[in-house]
């Protein structure tokens, strides 16, 4: 059986640096950074011990999300510039540790992620994807896990449940209607967190939702003229499943044992 551990780079790499001691005018030292990832790494083949492995990049250029929407994500702060940096030592120690890295223009990691477990189910494959963003557990099938390595929990079925009231499918439909501020995307103003699972439990879907001959009057007034802009917030929420790949497994085999 391949076991694919499939790490989200920048999400892993990002939380390591803010961890580390810092003040205003002096950034974690890049010596510090390194190891910490590296001993990151480690603790994850370790841990899992994968067949294959793949870390994957992002680029910090337009994405095909902030084509569809100019605003996307427009109230970030950059990344830290020395992390940024740091990157082409990061990729050193992937490749020391027989690990393999991906990124591909004009997306975002979630979408190569999501393309690649994708592709591996024709395969007898099982992932485990390394990530802390929710947003990928729409991804989890009974051969997809999302692991949050800094919790040391699997975000499951059951976790997405507490935490949003809906079924995994359901989390772009969820992020539609209530937006996210992380990434700059309002959703439908007066709809919260408790009405867009309540609507979606009894709806399903966008889709029903807005084709529903009976809404409250509440909410049928707070969605009216609101279809194109509900199917716009989701297709941002939406994983990509079509990002080109040119690597697969073999490219992605381990080539070095890490103990037990």
């Amino acid at each position: 059986m391949i076991k694919l551990l499939i790490i989200d780079a920048l999400n892993l790499l990002r939380r390591n640096y803010s961890a580390l001691p810092a003040d205003e005018d002096k950034p974690p030292e890049i010596g510090q950074f390194l190891s910490s990832c590296e001993n990151t790494f480690k603790h994850n083949l370790k841990q899992h011990q994968p067949s294959h492995t793949v870390c994957i990049f992002e680029h910090y250029e337009t994405t095909w999300r902030h084509q569809l929407y100019p605003l996307y994500k427009a109230n970030r702060k950059p990344q830290p510039q020395p992390m940024l940096d740091a990157f082409v030592e990061i990729k050193n120690i992937l490749s020391s540790l027989g690990i393999a890295w991906l990124d591909v223009d004009g997306y975002e990691a979630d979408d190569i992620i999501a393309s690649i477990v994708t592709a591996t189910r024709s395969h007898e494959c099982d992932n485990l994807v390394l990530s802390t963003d929710h947003l990928m557990a729409q991804l989890n099938d009974k051969n997809t896990a999302l692991y949050d390595q800094f919790n040391q929990q699997h975000i499951d079925a059951d976790m997405i449940h507490k935490r949003y009231g809906v079924e995994p499918k359901q989390l772009a439909d969820y992020f539609a209607l209530v937006g996210s501020s992380s990434v700059n995307v309002p959703g439908i103003a007066g709809i919260g967190a408790k009405t867009a699972s309540k609507l979606l439990a009894e709806f399903n879907s966008i889709e029903a939702l807005i084709n529903a001959e009976t809404l409250e009057p509440k909410i049928e007034k707070l969605l009216a003229d609101k279809q194109h802009a509900l199917y716009l917030y989701r297709a941002l929420f939406r994983l990509r499943l079509d990002c080109p790949i040119h690597s697969n497994l073999k490219d992605w085999r381990m080539t070095q044992k890490h103990p037990g």
